[in-house]
Formats: C-alpha cells, structure tokens, sequence
C-alpha cells in the first residue's frame, strides 16, 4: 500500500487547503468580510485544492529538487501548494529566482 505522505501531490494539497482556509477564515471576520472576499477566498480554496497538488507533483522532483536537492521533499511541496493557492505568480517569481540564483545569474543592480 502506498503511503500518501510520500507523494509530493499530497503535500500540495495540505499547502492548497491550508492556505484556501486561512483566506476562508479573514475572509469571514468581522472586519475584512464582504461578499467580494468569501467569493475569492472560495476561488482560492478551490484553486488550491484543483492546482496544489497538480503543481507540486509536476515541480518538486523534476525541477525543484533536482536543482538544490538537499531541501525536504515535503516542505517543498507544502510551500508549492501554499504558493499556488495564495498567488500563482508568485510561485513563477520565485522559481525564476531560485534557477537564476543556481546558476549565478542574479540580475546585476
């Protein structure tokens, strides 16, 4: 039987649904809740539920891992799947940013 903690897409979907409920959560408070907000936190919850997993698979061994392969398996993934359901161009940034920094190619200020 196959363990679900050591598959990458499980841990993107504890990151999607994890960060879907901390948005579901302000979203309902008594001072940020408006009906535009529970509708985005509900986009956000679904989007990491549908995408997390989806992205952590595609990226945790292939890219992520194979280029530092010393960080955990797991938190890459959780962070991968947090990332997709908070802002999806973020997670683009800091791919850009972590194959730039592999390879010295920092952009020069």
């Amino acid at each position: 039987m196959i363990d679900p903690r050591d598959v990458p897409a499980f841990w993107g979907l504890c990151g999607g649904v994890l960060s879907g409920a901390v948005g579901l959560v302000t979203a309902y408070s008594a001072k940020a809740g408006n009906p535009v907000a529970q509708r985005r936190a509900w986009l956000h919850l679904g989007l990491g539920i549908v995408a997390g997993p989806i992205v952590a698979e595609a990226l945790t061994q292939g890219v992520i891992l194979a280029v530092v392969p010393v960080l955990d398996m797991r938190g890459v993934a959780l962070a991968l799947g947090w990332m997709v359901a908070n802002d999806p161009r973020a997670l683009f940034d800091t791919l850009t940013r972590v194959v730039r920094a592999v390879f010295n190619q920092e952009p020069q200020r």
